[in-house]
């Protein structure tokens, strides 16, 4: 058995590493194509030949994530550059027209549109009068049609989606402020003189009359505009307690009225006539007590009087009733009160027996 090392390891001998420092077959072979390799690369050195630098990054950035374009994009866009490119302007003997009618009523209807919109935008929709029929058979209503048109602008503004009247009081505005301006500067020799005019505040100024026409503006502006849809109220208005003598003195048309009146109202008696229970109108068992008038007013009248006589002598027989009996009870308790107070004495003389002579003495004295 081969010494061991200090560390446990058995020694290696001479022999082993003189044959494992001696060249295989494999490494001789290996050192060969080496050598041969390393000839032939010094051959091709010693032959001239242009050198090759390093080459430089390229300046384009690396395609990434973020810089890569969407899936489809690219074709997307190649497809829209095409149709561009590609695009045909036709001609209407191409795409076709319209006849002379179809033309003729579309530029009719929007005529009538156009018309519509104007009068909504003037507020002819408020007008309410017969006195504006001319206007509305101006504005193409038609004279016997104005309240169809009316009524008809009416729905258009109701069931439209402008503020008519807003537009309406914009214009006014401006047309008012265009006219100021031009009124400054055209008449400067009226608004030379002085006039006494009140703002907006309430406040007493002296002013032009330009000056004056602002003021009145914006305190017109301030106050909030009136519905104009809505009737105005009645300014007769009785305020406090006031005797109105029409009610006493009717005029004629009055009068008339009230007698109409007077004729269509209800002439049945006043009051009605007393109905009473019929009992042969339904078929049912009756309670104890159950008493069947007669139909007749006169017999009824007098089965009520026996009815209320028998009842006052039967009020009259309990009264009685009640007085026997307490008559009776304050009988009773004189004598129990008599009763008791013999009992009493009898026990004081039995007492008093069963003392002897003492009680004697003492019954005496």
């Amino acid at each position: 058995m081969p010494p061991q090392s200090i560390y446990g390891h058995p020694r290696t001998s001479k022999s082993n590493t003189t044959q494992q420092t001696t060249p295989s077959s494999s490494t001789l072979a290996f050192t060969t194509q080496l050598s041969s390799l390393i000839s032939k690369d010094s051959n091709a050195s010693n032959e001239p030949s242009t050198s090759r630098g390093r080459a430089r990054p390229s300046k384009t950035p690396k395609s990434d994530i973020f810089s890569r374009p969407n899936r489809g994009a690219e074709k997307r866009a190649a497809a829209d550059e095409d149709a561009y490119t590609g695009q045909v302007h036709q001609r209407s003997e191409d795409i076709g027209g319209v006849d002379a009618a179809t033309l003729h009523r579309s530029k009719r209807r929007m005529e009538e549109k156009a018309r519509i919109y104007d009068d909504l935008k003037s507020g002819l929709y408020l007008a309410g009068d017969s006195d504006d029929d001319e206007q509305i058979g101006r504005s193409g209503g038609g004279g016997g049609k104005g309240e169809e048109y009316l009524a008809r602008l009416r729905r258009k503004e109701r069931e439209g989606l402008v503020d008519f009247d807003k537009k309406w009081s914009d214009t006014r505005g401006e047309s008012s402020d265009s006219s100021f301006e031009k009124d400054d500067e055209d008449g400067a020799d009226d608004n030379a003189s002085m006039i006494s005019y009140e703002d907006e505040l309430g406040r007493t100024r002296r002013g032009t009359r330009s000056e004056a026409a602002q003021a009145s503006r914006l305190k017109a502006a301030e106050q909030p505009d009136p519905e104009r849809w809505r009737p105005a109220r009645p300014e007769n208005l009785i305020h406090g307690a006031t005797i109105q003598t029409h009610a006493f003195n009717p005029s004629a048309t009055v009068a008339s009225q009230m007698e109409y009146l007077a004729s269509r109202r209800d002439k049945s008696p006043t009051p009605p006539e007393d109905t009473h229970y019929d009992p042969d109108a339904e078929v049912r068992t009756r309670g104890t007590g159950f008493y069947a008038f007669s139909k007749d007013e006169n017999v009824r009248r007098k089965q009520m009087e026996e009815l209320m006589n028998v009842r006052e002598e039967t009020q009259r027989e309990r009264e009685a009733r009640g007085e026997r009996r307490a008559h009776r009870e304050r009988v009773k308790d004189e004598r129990r009160r008599k009763i008791e107070e013999l009992r009493s004495r009898r026990r004081a003389d039995t007492f008093l027996a069963g003392l002897g002579d003492l009680g004697t003495l003492a019954g005496e004295g």
